[in-house]
């Protein structure tokens, strides 16, 4: 059996390589989907892009945050994504709260009935999840929650989530600790909980108290992000330079008892959490432009895109985008289109060819982000976790198999003619 699953990984692989290597096809189905379930969500987050009170007109409209992605187009989604092939993680998020959707239960259910083996992360503010619940969500099989938090104690937590109490964080904290505690008395790694904090300059001071309550519910991970602003709108909210300085140097104590091979972070009793990606997001900070939040820069302009390949989103509208941050720019709609059709079009393919082959500041990716006249689309990537690894996988094919890649031009123009 697993010889089975590595003969079956390292086709996906080579399929995978095959495309890259082609420039401007795909020849297998997206390693990681992002579905946004439901545009309906019961916070109003100070950062967010879509409902957060400091964006008044640029607030995502009132008929559009009703929109919700039927079972049944979805199944046709999945029942697509499984005969291309190639798919590893779905994660459950969007431009609403995912434990709106009538049916999150039976999604779930139908996910892992085509592929017990494909990973299902949640994206989620957590506030819907009790005992019972999460529960049922351990017994089909979730295998991660990243919980949008934000804070570490209930003043903090309050004040960035305006339409929400302190009590909504303690009622968090209890499910998440149940889940923890059930985890150990199943003898379970999974559902895994990331805790997703967001900093900006109203919840900067609370990093080590995030750090702190991760331990303190038993969470596996907590991921720590720089806000992405909207111009004129949220961008109030970003850290000044003071603040910056402020938070670095809260960081640097963080480190002091960070393991970067590991991961971990250790506390004075020997209890560990997973920091991810801890020393990029610090990285980050350092380079963050204070006026406009651009953080990542230098990396997107040294780095190709790959991500036409890797990955797809799926809006609550029935818009497929090429990325994250992609949602001005469909490239088709499943309301219209099976999602394979789509995924194998020549407007995708377009895309692919442009990632691998165009500078980012070029007019074609004006409409990555927010703003066509902002850097922060495209130079605020959240596909760079993805991009990274490929485009050193790609450069050592290149520079050790020269013949490999080659014979991969040769094979797909008899196995897939245009």
């Amino acid at each position: 059996m697993a010889e089975l699953n590595n003969q079956v990984l390292d086709k996906k692989k080579l399929l995978l390589a095959a495309g890259v290597l082609h420039s401007a096809r795909a020849f297998i189905g997206p390693d990681v989907l992002h579905v946004d379930l439901t545009n309906l969500c019961n916070f109003n987050c100070l950062a967010c892009w879509c409902r957060s009170p400091l964006l008044q007109e640029k607030a995502m409209p009132e008929w559009e945050r009703k929109l919700t992605l039927s079972f049944d187009l979805l199944k046709g989604v999945f029942d697509d994504l499984s005969s291309m092939g190639g798919l590893r993680s779905v994660k459950l998020v969007g431009g609403g709260e995912p434990f709106m959707h009538p049916d999150i239960l039976n999604i779930v259910a139908y996910i892992k009935k085509i592929d017990k083996a494909i990973e299902i992360d949640i994206n989620t503010n957590f506030s819907f999840v009790n005992e019972k619940t999460a529960e049922e969500l351990i017994q089909l099989g979730v295998d991660s929650f990243t919980v949008s938090l934000w804070a570490g104690t209930p003043e903090v937590y309050a004040a960035v989530h305006p339409n929400q109490t302190q009590d909504t964080f303690h009622k968090i904290r209890r499910v998440l600790k149940y889940i923890s505690d059930r985890k150990k008395e199943l003898n379970r790694l999974a559902p895994r909980v990331i805790i997703h904090d967001v900093i900006f300059n109203l919840n900067y001071q609370d990093a080590e108290e995030m750090v702190k309550f991760g331990l303190a519910v038993g969470a596996d991970a907590i991921q720590f992000v720089p806000m992405d602003p909207f111009k004129g709108k949220t961008d109030g909210l970003l850290l000044d330079q003071s603040q910056r300085r402020a938070l670095l140097e809260t960081l640097s104590r963080i480190d002091k008892r960070y393991d970067p091979a590991g991961l971990r972070y250790t506390d004075v009793t020997a209890s560990m959490i997973e920091l991810s990606d801890f020393r990029g997001f610090i990285r980050r900070l350092e380079r963050l432009d204070t006026n406009t939040g651009a953080y990542d820069e230098k990396a997107v302009d040294e780095i190709p895109c790959y991500v036409g390949w890797l990955f797809a989103r799926i809006m609550a509208t029935g818009n497929v985008v090429p990325c994250c941050k992609g949602h001005r720019m469909p490239l088709g709609n499943i309301h219209k289109n099976r999602f394979r059709d789509i995924w194998f079009s020549s407007l995708y393919n377009e895309f692919r060819r442009n990632g691998l082959s165009l500078h980012k500041g070029h007019p074609y990716f004006s409409r990555i982000g927010n703003d066509a006249v902002e850097k922060t689309g495209c130079y605020n990537c959240d596909n760079l976790w993805q991009n990274i690894p490929v485009h050193a996988k790609v450069a050592d094919i290149k520079k050790k198999s020269p013949l490999f890649v080659n014979f991969c031009h040769f094979l797909l123009k008899g196995l897939f003619p245009k």
